[in-house]
């Protein structure tokens, strides 16, 4: 494994532009983003496929920007994502994941090629609305991950374990501009370990037609020992993650499908393939 300093700096540059975009662009009406809750019955529905890439690994001892050559990682997934309002500030949430893995090990020589597909871990819970007004609204969201996926095969699909997460989320608008905010712990009920997690999201309204996100990600794993039997290693997470999402608004009757195309970096890890994600998707407004 060689360390590629260039190829971390390049890492910046996409989202660090994107943020600029967003940054520069002319503001935009109150988003739709999970802190405002939805009217009851009405709700996204956000279908996705999304794709993975990897030949690189963050350290194995300690988290950094810096990257080595490691096998070659590819995921193929299909993601549902969404919020339904049921009536007094109150939503379901979900996001519900199947997909394919392929992991090839470069050993003496030859190619060993591992693979798995099937469902992932799904997450699903409620959310209630606090404040909820044009300009500000914050929630408190209460989740529940299933633990469908498997950890035990190669390449894993998800961490196979059951795990409640709360969290708090906070959104901002004005003009054309919006702000959220969502962080919370994701904490396992074997009691391995706990995910503190923080996703920021920042958009603008481009057009009439096109508005324009930028968001970063950040997972952090505390153990609770050093050492995790394989069986609880799928549970370590330590990860920052930039992006940027161009949604498009057509008008008509399709005005309430909105198909939009994004793609993620990783920045910084720990244990885990860098990679980059494309995503291409379609949210249903009813």
């Amino acid at each position: 494994m060689n360390v590629a300093g260039r190829n971390a700096c390049g890492k910046y540059r996409l989202p660090a532009g994107a943020c600029a975009l967003a940054l520069s662009s002319f503001a935009m009406p109150m988003a739709h983003a999970d802190p405002w809750i939805p009217a009851a019955g009405q709700g996204i529905f956000e279908p996705m496929l999304r794709y993975f890439s990897a030949d690189q690994a963050f350290s194995q001892t300690e988290f950094g920007p810096a990257t080595s050559a490691s096998s070659q990682q590819r995921e193929t997934q299909l993601r549902f994502t969404g919020s339904h309002g049921i009536g007094d500030r109150i939503s379901i949430e979900y996001d519900l994941r199947g997909g394919a893995v392929v992991e090839r090990h470069h050993h003496a020589g030859r190619t060993v090629t591992s693979r798995s597909s099937g469902l992932e871990d799904q997450e699903i819970g409620l959310n209630f609305g606090l404040r909820q007004t044009r300009a500000l609204a914050d929630s408190i969201a209460v989740n529940v991950v299933l633990p469908t996926g498997r950890a035990t095969h190669s390449p894993a699909l998800g961490a196979g374990k059951a795990a409640i997460e709360p969290d708090f989320e906070l959104g901002l608008a004005g003009g054309r501009m919006f702000a959220t905010l969502i962080a919370g712990a994701r904490a396992f009920v074997d009691g391995a370990a706990v995910q503190m997690r923080t996703t920021v999201s920042l958009g603008a309204q481009l057009t009439p037609r096109f508005t324009l996100a930028a968001s970063v990600f950040f997972v952090r794993t505390h153990q609770r020992q050093p050492l995790l039997p394989v069986a609880d290693q799928g549970e370590i997470y330590n990860l920052l993650r930039a992006g940027a999402k161009l949604e498009y608004r057509p008008t008509g009757r399709l005005r309430h499908w909105r198909p939009f195309i994004g793609y993620e970096d990783s920045i910084a890890g720990k244990g885990i393939h860098a990679g980059r994600r494309l995503v291409i998707g379609c949210a249903i407004h009813y």
